[in-house]
């Protein structure tokens, strides 16, 4: 397949979302047709992207001799594009519904279909400056999805928003400079490209581990990391719930993607391996896993707590990636996939029990959902799935991830061992705040009022076939993880370690 196709998954969204606002559509039915079929297109040809790879990378233009704008598929892109295809359609097709009722639904959906070819333009990055142009369009992409109620809370989360994604963004961009100056090449190379004989020489190591260290937490904004966490469950509540899918199934892993590519990509993993670097970026991982667990059990706003254990579970890639080990890098890549399938089916369905709300009751909050299941059983069945593979149980995807990570945390020693009582307390933690929704919302107890319960009405298809999808995809990950293990076996780790 030619290299030249690789501009597809980015110009197909751009040109969408150009003719969304300039086409006359007849009513909004054509409108939501033309946004799902471009939608779909696109999805499948990242599909045959990824089935038939291009051998070459395609180079745009040049910037210098080092730097260029250039496109290329290889495994880890494989992973992150193949997830944005799966979610994207189905993220849309349910907003066609939840949005029929927001004003601005154009705008909406203008700047959610430029942001897909945004968002796979990171996928498809071959370089680090590359990717970084697609990060820093990716923000301000994303802005009108946060900011899409132009209410005072959201203007606000808009704000937090963009200064922490700003301030990470600058601290990366620092990084590339150094690593431009003292790198051989600035396109992905597995091992990394840094050139350790000019860097001996000069005594440089410590430097540009300092350098290395401020550009993971700096690309860790975007991922939730501590201290750069902040935005995330400010962002989340306010900002429609499929923008929230998103953010948090698929915004969140540009990050970790990026903070993938500097380790294994560009500094190398043998540069970091039993350095502070490493030490640093595991303890903060672990202390944001903790940290996240322990505020989402204590949140009592339905979004926000969904929100809070984003900023838990991503980081739980950070920890795995950090590990620099075979197993590590399996845990991390099947928790990427495991944790977007959740957390988007959690979103999806905690919109759905908001959008849909009976009896006058606050169903923004968590505590009072109380026989909620007895009146959206297929929503919160789904949400149930979702939320046993957050907490790990055996079948579902988490639990696989998980597996893999604590295989490869027992290389670490004591420290090892100490991350895995995080990643325990963790769970019980995750099943604290998440498995109370779902019993009361099944059994709300003897007191509950059960001839308040309204009855069962069929939720549109537009939003049943995106729950009920994404719920298999939580279990599939598990029953099928040996496959994803296969191709990370075979397509990534040879090439990285």
């Amino acid at each position: 397949m030619s290299e030249k196709l690789l501009l597809l998954p980015i110009l197909i969204p751009a040109l969408s979302a150009l003719l969304i606002p300039a086409i006359n559509f007849p009513d909004k039915k054509a409108r939501n047709i033309f946004i799902e079929c471009s939608v779909l297109l696109n999805s499948i040809v990242i599909a045959l992207l990824v089935i038939y790879p291009p051998a070459n990378t395609l180079t745009l233009f040049r910037f210098s001799e080092r730097a260029s704008f250039s496109l290329r598929l290889d495994g880890l892109g494989m992973v992150f594009a193949v997830l944005i295809a799966l979610l994207w359609p189905l993220t849309t097709l349910y907003a066609f519904e939840y949005m029929s009722h927001e004003h601005r639904e154009p705008s909406f959906f203008g700047w959610f279909v430029l942001t897909y070819g945004v968002v796979a333009g990171i996928a498809l990055s071959s370089n680090l400056l590359t990717l970084y142009l697609f990060y820093e369009l990716m923000t301000f992409m994303t802005l009108p999805l946060v900011m899409h109620s132009q209410k005072r809370e959201s203007i606000r989360a808009t704000i937090s928003y963009l200064l922490y994604s700003l301030t990470g963004a600058a601290m990366a961009l620092g990084g590339f400079f150094f690593f431009q100056v003292y790198g051989v090449s600035m396109e992905f190379t597995p091992g990394g490209v840094l050139d350790m004989a000019r860097i001996t020489a000069e005594h440089s190591e410590g430097m540009l581990r300092t350098v290395t260290f401020l550009t993971l937490v700096g690309f860790g904004a975007k991922a939730g990391l501590v201290p750069l966490h902040a935005w995330l469950p400010t962002a989340h509540p306010v900002a429609p719930t499929p923008a929230s899918a998103v953010l948090s199934g698929l915004i969140t892993k540009a990050g970790v993607i990026a903070m993938f590519r500097v380790v294994y990509y560009v500094v190398g993993d043998d540069f970091l391996r039993g350095t502070w670097v490493q030490t640093a970026l595991i303890c903060m991982a672990l202390l944001t896993i903790f940290t996240g667990s322990m505020m989402a059990y204590i949140e009592p706003h339905l979004k926000k707590r969904i929100a809070w254990s984003s900023v838990s579970q991503v980081s739980y890639v950070v920890f795995a990636m950090m590990l620099l080990t075979p197993d590590g890098i399996r845990g991390a890549v099947l928790q990427i996939a495991a944790h977007a399938m959740a957390k988007s089916c959690l979103f999806l369905s905690a919109g759905v029990v908001i959008y849909f709300t009976f009896q006058g009751a606050n169903y923004h909050y968590a505590d009072q959902l109380r026989g909620v299941g007895k009146e959206l059983p297929i929503t919160m069945t789904c949400f149930a799935l979702a939320s046993v593979s957050l907490i790990g149980l055996p079948v579902t995807g988490g639990f696989t991830a998980k597996w893999y990570m604590a295989a490869g945390a027992l290389g670490l020693g004591n420290f090892g061992l100490f991350g895995i009582v995080i990643l325990m307390v963790s769970a019980l933690l995750t099943a604290g705040y998440l498995l109370p929704i779902v019993t009361d919302a099944f059994f709300p107890g003897d007191d509950y009022d059960y001839s308040s319960v309204v009855p069962f009405k069929l939720l549109p298809l537009k939003m049943i076939i995106p729950l009920l999808l994404l719920s298999a995809g939580t279990i599939l990950t598990g029953i099928f993880g040996g496959s994803i293990i296969e191709f990370v076996n075979t397509r990534i780790i040879p090439v990285l370690l």
